[in-house]
C-alpha cells in the first residue's frame, strides 16, 4: 500500500475508532464509506454496508432504495407499502490491498455478483449475504412499481495499484457487463475500478466541501439584502451547468441535490416536456418556459463573469438538472438557463429560501421538518460539551467535512437523532428500525417540538454514540446491533427504575444529566448496555439458543418492545438503588453507579 493511502487509512481509521480492527478489516471498511458516501448523502454506518466474514467474492453491498439504504426485508416492505413508485440502486463492492488488478480475482467478483441475481445461486455465502438476497428478491416480487426505470446496478473493485486498460482486465469487464445486460433486469451496469488515485480522491471527497467554477457573464446582482452576502439572478448557458451537476463518468452528483426536498421523479409528463423541449427546435424558448435553478452556496469567489462555488446545494431544479443531464445535444451549449445564485452562511436564510423555491409545488408541510428552528437550539446545546461528551449535531449533510480533527463516529445526523430519540424518549424502538418516517407525524408534537427542552436530545444521541463505541472496541457483541436501538430505550428504563427518576420528567436536564453520567463512564455504560442485552433475552427467550443476529425480525415487533419493558419495572423499581437520593449536582447524582453497576 502506497504510504498516501496508507496514511489516509489511519487517519480514516482514527475517526471512526476502528483500533481493534486487522488493516485488511479497516481497508474494506474504508473503501466501503467512501464508495457509498459518493452515491449517498447521509452519514452512515458502513457496517451495514460489509458482508462480514465467510463471504465469497462480495466486501461489501449496499442497496439504495428511493434514498433510503436498506438492509433488512422489513424495511423493505414498509417502503414499497408507502411508496407508489420504486427506484433502486444496487451497488457491489470487492476490496484488496494488492498493489495489482488481478484477473482472477476480478473474475471472482463477477462471477459472486451475477450469482446474487440468479433465482438459484451456486455459491454458498455466508448469512449476511443471503439475508441480501431475500431484500432483492422482495424488490422484484414488486417490479410494477419500477416505472421510472429498472436498477441501477455499479460494481466498485479496490485495489492499491493503477488501473491500466489492460486489454485483458477489459475484455473481461466488458463480457461481464454484456453478461448482466442479458439478464433484462438492470437499466444500466457499469464497472469502477478503483485504483490508488480514485481511492485518495473518492476519500478527499468525504472531506472537502464540493467547488465549482461556472463562467456567468449574463448576471444581475440583487440589491444588498439582510444577512445575505452577495446574490445574483441571471441566464447561465445549459453546458456550463452540467459541468456542475455531472462527474467525470457524466453521472449526476446526487449530493448536491440533497436539500431539494424532492428526488428526481423520472419519465413524468412535465420532465418528458422539459426533454421535448431541450431537444426541439425550440430549445431557444428554455429560458421562457422553464422555472430555474435555485443554488445556495456558503463561499462564492468572483473574478469577472468567473463564479466559484463551494459549499453548496441545488435546493430548486432537480428535476430540470437530471432532465438536462440526460438529454444534452450539441446544440445544448447555447441553450439557456434561469438560474439564481444565493451566497449565505446564515440558516434561516437558507431555510426560508428552500421553503419560498418549494412551494410552487404540491409539497407536503411535514416535508420540510428537518430545517425547523429546533435544530438550531440543538446545535447550540452539543456545541456546549466538552471532552469526551462532545458531539457534533449536523443539521446539513456534510457540514463538519471541512473542520479537521473531528471524529466521524461523533457526528450527529439529523435522522439518526430522529431515531436514537424516538427510541429512548419515545419508546419507539422497533419503529425506527423498520420504515422510520411513520414517525414523521410526530415531529413538532412529541418529536423536535419548539417547547422540548434539549437535554433529551443530547441523551438520546450522547447513549448511542457510547453504545457505538462498544461494538467497534468489541466490549459488546456485534451479534447485538440489529437491537441498538432497544438497548438505549433498556439503558433509560434501568436508570429511571433503579433511581425511581420521575418519568413525567424524562426530557428534563436533571433526569438527563444522570444517564449522561452513566454514560460518560465506559465501564459503567458497558455494563449498563449488558444488563439490557439480559433484559432483551429474558423478551426473547429464543436469542439464548439462536444468537441475536439471526433474528432481524424480532426487534422490529412490539410486542417485544412491550414485554422488554414490563420485563426492566419488574425486575429493577425494587432496586436498592431506590433509597439513594438523586439531587442535581450531588456525587449521587452524578455517578448512581458505583463499581461494576451490580445489581440484583
Amino acid at each position: 500500500m502506497d504510504v498516501v493511502t496508507q496514511s489516509l487509512l489511519k487517519e480514516f481509521s482514527e475517526s471512526q475508532k476502528l483500533n481493534q480492527m486487522r488493516q485488511s478489516e479497516q481497508f474494506e471498511a474504508f473503501i466501503n464509506y467512501i464508495v457509498v458516501s459518493d452515491i449517498y448523502a447521509e452519514e452512515f454506518d458502513f457496517g451495514t454496508v460489509s458482508t462480514g466474514q465467510g463471504e465469497f467474492g462480495l466486501d461489501g453491498i449496499a442497496i439504495i432504495m428511493n434514498d433510503v439504504l436498506v438492509d433488512d426485508e422489513e424495511q423493505v416492505d414498509d417502503l414499497i407499502n408507502h411508496s407508489p413508485v420504486l427506484q433502486i440502486q444496487f451497488m457491489f463492492i470487492q476490496t484488496k490491498s494488492s498493489s495489482s488488478f488481478d484477473a482472477g480475482e476480478m473474475s471472482k467478483f463477477f462471477q459472486a455478483v451475477i450469482d446474487f441475481f440468479k433465482p438459484e445461486v451456486t455459491f454458498q455465502q455466508n448469512d449476511r449475504i443471503r439475508e441480501l438476497q431475500k431484500i432483492k428478491n422482495r424488490i422484484y416480487d414488486a417490479a410494477a412499481k419500477f416505472t421510472r426505470g429498472l436498477p441501477k446496478l455499479s460494481l466498485h473493485y479496490a485495489t492499491t495499484g493503477t488501473w491500466t486498460e489492460d486489454k485483458n482486465l477489459c475484455a473481461i469487464r466488458d463480457g461481464f457487463l454484456a453478461q448482466a445486460d442479458a439478464l433484462h433486469i438492470f437499466n444500466s451496469s457499469t464497472f469502477h475500478p478503483l485504483d490508488a488515485g480514485k481511492i485518495q480522491k473518492l476519500y478527499f471527497q468525504t472531506k472537502n466541501a464540493f467547488r465549482a467554477s461556472i463562467n456567468f457573464p449574463q448576471n444581475l446582482p440583487l440589491p444588498e439584502i439582510p444577512n445575505v452576502r452577495e446574490a445574483y439572478i441571471g441566464l447561465l448557458p445549459i453546458s456550463e451547468y452540467a459541468k456542475v451537476i455531472t462527474d467525470d463518468e457524466g453521472s449526476v452528483r446526487r449530493r448536491l441535490f440533497f436539500d431539494n426536498i424532492r428526488d428526481f421523479q423520472g419519465d413524468t409528463p412535465v420532465n418528458l416536456s422539459i426533454a421535448s423541449t431541450l431537444k426541439s427546435e425550440k430549445s431557444i424558448e428554455f429560458p421562457l418556459r422553464n422555472n430555474g435553478i435555485t443554488i445556495v452556496t456558503r463561499k462564492l469567489q468572483r473574478v469577472g463573469s468567473l463564479f466559484t462555488l463551494e459549499d453548496f446545494q441545488i435546493v430548486n431544479g432537480c428535476q430540470t438538472s437530471h432532465v438536462i443531464a440526460a438529454n444534452m445535444t450539441p446544440s445544448s451549449p447555447i441553450t439557456l438557463l434561469p438560474i439564481k445564485i444565493v451566497a449565505t452562511e446564515d440558516e434561516e436564510v437558507t431555510r426560508q429560501v428552500i421553503i419560498a423555491s418549494n412551494q410552487q409545488n404540491r409539497v407536503d408541510e411535514e416535508t420540510f421538518w428537518a430545517l425547523d428552528p429546533i435544530h438550531k437550539a440543538i446545535e447550540i446545546y452539543f456545541d456546549s460539551k466538552t471532552g469526551d461528551q462532545r458531539l457534533y449535531y449536523e443539521r446539513r449533510p456534510g457540514q463538519f467535512n471541512t473542520v479537521p480533527g473531528i471524529e466521524k463516529v461523533r457526528i450527529v445526523t439529523k435522522d439518526s437523532l430522529l431515531k436514537n430519540y424516538a427510541s429512548m424518549f419515545i419508546e419507539q424502538p422497533n419503529q425506527v428500525g423498520r420504515y422510520y418516517k411513520d414517525l414523521i407525524p410526530l415531529i413538532g408534537k412529541e418529536i423536535f417540538s419548539s417547547n422540548h427542552e434539549v437535554h433529551s436530545y443530547y441523551t438520546a444521541a450522547y447513549s448511542a454514540y457510547r453504545l457505538e463505541f462498544m461494538f467497534r472496541n468489541r466490549r459488546i457483541e456485534p451479534l447485538w446491533k440489529p437491537f441498538r436501538f432497544q438497548l438505549v430505550m433498556a439503558a433509560r428504563l434501568i436508570i429511571e427504575q433503579s433511581m425511581k427518576l420521575d418519568p413525567t420528567k424524562k426530557r428534563s436536564q436533571t433526569y438527563c444529566d444522570v444517564i449522561d453520567a452513566v454514560m460518560a463512564d465506559p465501564d459503567k455504560a458497558q455494563k449498563l448496555f449488558e444488563l439490557g442485552s439480559e433484559a432483551i433475552s429474558e423478551a426473547i427467550p429464543s436469542l439464548k439458543d439462536q444468537g441475536a443476529a439471526k433474528d432481524r425480525r424480532t426487534a422490529k415487533m412490539k410486542d417485544m418492545k412491550d414485554t422488554l419493558r414490563s420485563i426492566i419495572i419488574a425486575k429493577y423499581s425494587a432496586s436498592p438503588w431506590n433509597s439513594l437520593p438523586v439531587r442535581p449536582g450531588s456525587d449521587q447524582a452524578k455517578c448512581p453507579i458505583d463499581g461494576g453497576l451490580s445489581l440484583k
